[in-house]
């Protein structure tokens, strides 16, 4: 669906909630966040997430008080999305699984939220 139509196409995981208002307080962050495809260099695209405005082909959904989009034509490659966090001793971020996943690899990789300049 176009044109900014609210969906349901997120599944937060409680400490993934917790670590995303954490970031958007304590960087004075005022904008939603894109789930978009990024490119690792090497290997296959992967999730990521970065703040963004809305464009005219997005889907938005609001979970918990924060709004998330995703264009049309990235849910359509992936599907719905589950964010989650992990923190060990070695490395911490996100961890994003789509309904369809883009590789054998996928929540695997870790990542954060980038903030584009002038966002």
């Amino acid at each position: 669906m176009k044109g900014g139509q609210e969906m349901t196409f997120i599944k937060l995981e409680p400490q993934a909630t917790e670590k995303i208002k954490t970031f958007i307080k304590d960087n004075g962050v005022n904008a939603p966040l894109r789930i978009d495809l990024q490119s690792t260099g090497c290997c296959d695209p992967s999730l990521g997430i970065c703040v963004d405005r809305a464009r005219e082909d997005d889907m938005i959904c609001e979970r918990d008080g924060l709004k998330f989009l995703i264009s049309s034509s990235v849910h359509q490659t992936v599907g719905d999305v589950t964010i989650g966090y992990s923190a060990d001793a070695v490395s911490q971020g996100y961890v994003l699984t789509s309904s369809r996943p883009l590789s054998e690899w996928e929540g695997f990789g870790l990542c954060d939220i980038k903030i584009e300049p002038g966002e």
